[in-house]
C-alpha cells in the first residue's frame, strides 16, 4: 500500500469514527438544541452582566458517550469575553457532569454573570459546544442565542448635590439695654442723688449709665424702638400702699425720661406711646432672688417662711418677728427692691444687602466673616460666588466654611478635584461635619470612586436631603433599584424617574419624568423613549425619540444601537429618525 492510498485509508477510517461515536452526528444537528436566555437581551447591573439559559436536548440527540462543553460569551465588533463553562455528559460516560438521557433527551440550566466592558453595549450573546469523545474532540456548532446589551443604567444623570454653608448674618439685631432707678421708701421721687451705701447701689451711677446707653442709641446703626418700665415696691408696709408706690414710680421714671430725651433734642417724637408701664406691688420673686444670693445665717429659714405662706401679710409678720434678721433685711435687701427696672429696646442695623455686595468686590477685608459669606450667597454668577468664597478663605483661614463654600463653587463648575481639595481643607478645620461628608462623597461619586463614596455620605446623616439623593445615585449604579427609587423619592428628577423603571415601575417612570424639570430635555425625550418601548408603545418610540434628536442631533447614535430599541431596528419610521 503505497503512502498516499494510507493517508486516504486513514482519513476515512477517522471519518467513520468520528461519524459512529456520535461527534458527527450531534454536530450535523446542532440546530435541534435550544437554547432559552434570560433576560433578552441581556442587561447591565452594576458592574456586570448577568446571563440565565435553559437548555433542551431533544430524544435521540445526545450519544451515550459524548461530553459536551458550553460555553456562552458575548462576542462584540471588537473582542469576545466568555461566561464560564459548563459540561453536559451522555449517560454512559465517565466524565462528572449534567447527565443526559440518549432516549429521552434532557435539559441543563445555567447561570453566570461577568463584569461589564463598554464594547458589550453592541454585542451578539452567543454560545460554543464543544464536544468530546475519548481523546477525539469537535466542535458542534457555534450560534446566537441573544442580543446584549440593554446599559439603560448608564444614563444615571451624575448631578450629585453638595452643600454650601451658611452664613449667620442677621442684618436686624436687637440691642436692649437694662437700667435701674431706685427710690426712698414709702416715695415715687426721683432723685438723681439717693444712694443707700450699705446696698452698693446709686442712683447717680445709674443714670450716666442710662444717658450713655440713651445717646448712643440715638445714632445710627441703631434705632431706638420704645422703653419699658417696670415699677416695683419692695415687700413691706400695706398691699395698698405698694401698689399706689409701684405704679406712681413707673409713671415717675417714664416722666423723667421723657425730660432727659427732650434736652438731648431727639430728633424722633416720643410720647406716651413710646413707653411701656407695668408694675409689681409687691416684689416678692426679687426678695427671694437677693435673699438666695446673700450669706444671711438665717436666709433658708427666711426662704422656708416665703415659700409655706401663701398670704403677703403673713409672711411679713413671720419675716418681722425674726428680730435682728429682719433689720438686716430692712436694710441691706429691701432697699435694692424700691426701684423702677428700665429696658432700653432698639434694633441694631448692619449694612444693607447692597453694601454688602459692594464691598465684596471692592473691599472685602473690611467685611466680617458673616458678612462676606452672606455676600457669597448674595452673588449670582458662580464664578463671583467663587471670588467671594476664595476671599473669605484669604482672610478667615480657620473657618471650615470659607473652604467649604470655595469648594461647593469648584464643584458647580465642573472642578471635581479642585473641589476635593477645599473639601478635605474643610473636614480637617471641622472634623466629622455631616456637609463636609456629603460633599466629599459627591465627588468620590463624580471621580468614579464609589467605595468611597458611599463611606462618606454613612458619615453624612442628618447634613440634608442632599445626601439620600446622592446616595441614590450611586444605588442606580449599583445596580439597588428599589433603594434608588426610596432614596430619590420627591425628588422629581430624571434619576428618580430611571430608578423607578428599572424597578419595573414603568407607568410610575413616565409620570415622574413628565412632571419634572429635566422632561423638556433631549435626555429626558430619551428616556420617555426607553419608557414607551418597555411598554410596547411603538408611537410613543417614534415620538420621543423625535423630539429628542431634535433638540440633540448627536444622540442619534445612541438610538440606533441601544438594545431597548432592537425591536424596531428595522422598523422604518425608527430608522427615519435615527439616520
Amino acid at each position: 500500500m503505497n503512502s498516499k492510498f494510507k493517508v486516504l485509508a486513514y482519513t476515512l477510517l477517522s471519518l467513520a469514527i468520528v461519524g459512529c461515536n456520535g461527534l458527527g452526528k450531534m454536530t450535523k444537528n446542532f440546530s435541534v438544541v435550544k437554547h432559552e436566555v434570560t433576560p433578552n437581551p441581556l442587561e447591565l447591573h452594576g458592574d456586570s452582566v448577568a446571563i440565565s439559559i435553559k437548555g433542551a436536548y431533544p430524544a435521540k440527540y445526545f450519544a451515550k458517550k459524548v461530553d459536551a462543553t458550553v460555553t456562552p460569551s458575548i462576542k462584540s465588533a471588537s473582542g469576545e469575553h466568555n461566561f464560564k463553562s459548563v459540561t453536559n455528559v451522555g449517560e454512559k460516560s465517565l466524565t462528572p457532569g449534567n447527565k443526559i438521557n440518549m432516549k429521552a433527551g434532557g435539559s441543563f440550566t445555567y447561570s453566570d454573570k461577568i463584569a461589564y466592558t463598554e464594547d458589550m453595549r453592541s454585542a451578539d450573546v452567543m454560545v460554543k459546544v464543544m464536544g468530546a469523545q475519548g481523546k477525539k474532540s469537535k466542535e458542534l456548532g457555534v450560534v446566537k442565542i441573544a442580543d446584549g446589551t440593554i446599559v439603560t443604567p448608564l444614563l444615571v444623570q451624575h448631578d450629585e448635590k453638595v452643600i454650601g454653608a451658611k452664613d449667620q448674618y442677621v442684618r436686624i439685631v436687637p440691642a436692649n439695654y437694662d437700667a435701674t432707678m431706685y427710690y426712698l421708701i414709702n416715695t415715687s421721687k426721683v432723685n438723681p442723688n439717693f444712694k443707700v451705701k450699705d446696698c452698693n447701689i446709686s442712683n447717680k451711677s445709674e443714670f450716666a449709665l442710662l444717658d450713655s446707653a440713651v445717646k448712643a442709641m440715638m445714632v445710627a446703626p441703631y434705632v431706638l424702638k420704645g422703653m419699658n418700665i417696670m415699677g416695683n415696691a419692695s415687700p413691706d408696709g400695706t398691699e395698698k400702699i405698694n401698689s399706689d408706690l409701684a405704679t406712681n414710680r413707673a409713671e415717675a421714671s417714664a416722666k423723667y425720661v421723657s425730660g432727659m430725651f427732650k434736652k438731648m433734642k431727639m430728633s424722633m417724637p416720643v410720647d406716651s406711646s413710646f413707653f411701656t408701664k407695668n408694675a409689681t406691688n409687691e416684689d416678692w420673686a426679687g426678695f427671694q432672688r437677693l435673699m438666695q444670693e446673700s450669706t444671711m445665717p438665717q436666709r433658708d429659714m427666711i426662704l422656708r417662711i416665703v415659700a409655706s405662706n401663701t398670704d403677703p401679710e403673713a409672711r411679713e409678720m413671720e419675716i418681722k418677728k425674726m428680730g435682728k434678721a429682719y433689720t438686716e433685711i430692712a436694710e441691706g435687701v429691701l432697699p435694692k427692691l424700691r426701684r423702677s427696672a428700665i429696658t432700653i429696646n432698639a434694633d441694631k442695623v448692619g449694612r444693607s444687602d447692597d453694601e454688602i455686595s459692594a464691598l465684596a468686590k471692592t473691599s472685602p477685608d473690611s467685611l466680617s466673616l458673616e458678612e462676606i459669606l452672606y455676600a457669597g450667597k448674595l452673588a449670582q454668577d458662580n464664578n463671583d460666588k467663587l471670588t467671594i468664597y476664595r476671599a473669605a478663605e484669604r482672610i478667615y483661614p480657620q473657618d471650615w466654611r470659607c473652604s467649604n463654600n470655595v469648594g461647593v463653587a469648584l464643584f458647580n463648575n465642573g472642578d471635581v478635584n479642585g473641589a476635593m481639595t477645599e473639601f478635605q481643607k474643610a473636614d480637617q478645620l471641622n472634623s466629622g461635619n455631616t456637609m463636609v461628608k456629603n460633599n466629599m462623597g459627591a465627588c468620590y461619586s463624580r471621580q468614579g470612586d464609589r467605595k468611597n463614596a458611599a463611606a462618606s455620605y454613612a458619615t453624612a446623616a442628618g447634613a440634608g436631603p442632599e445626601v439620600k439623593f446622592n446616595m441614590g445615585i450611586l444605588d442606580i449604579r449599583n445596580g439597588n433599584y428599589g433603594s434608588a427609587v426610596s432614596n430619590l423619592s420627591g425628588a422629581a428628577s430624571f434619576n428618580e424617574s430611571l430608578a423607578k423603571l428599572l424597578s419595573g415601575d414603568k407607568d410610575g417612570a413616565m409620570s415622574t419624568i413628565s412632571t419634572s424639570k429635566d422632561g423638556d430635555t433631549a435626555m429626558g425625550a430619551y428616556l420617555k423613549a426607553v419608557i414607551s418601548a418597555r411598554k410596547g408603545d411603538a408611537a410613543g418610540v417614534i415620538s420621543n425619540l423625535k423630539v429628542c434628536v431634535g433638540k440633540d442631533a448627536s444622540m442619534k447614535s445612541m438610538a440606533a444601537s441601544d438594545r431597548e430599541f432592537i425591536k424596531w431596528f428595522s422598523d422604518a419610521n425608527f430608522q427615519a429618525v435615527v439616520k
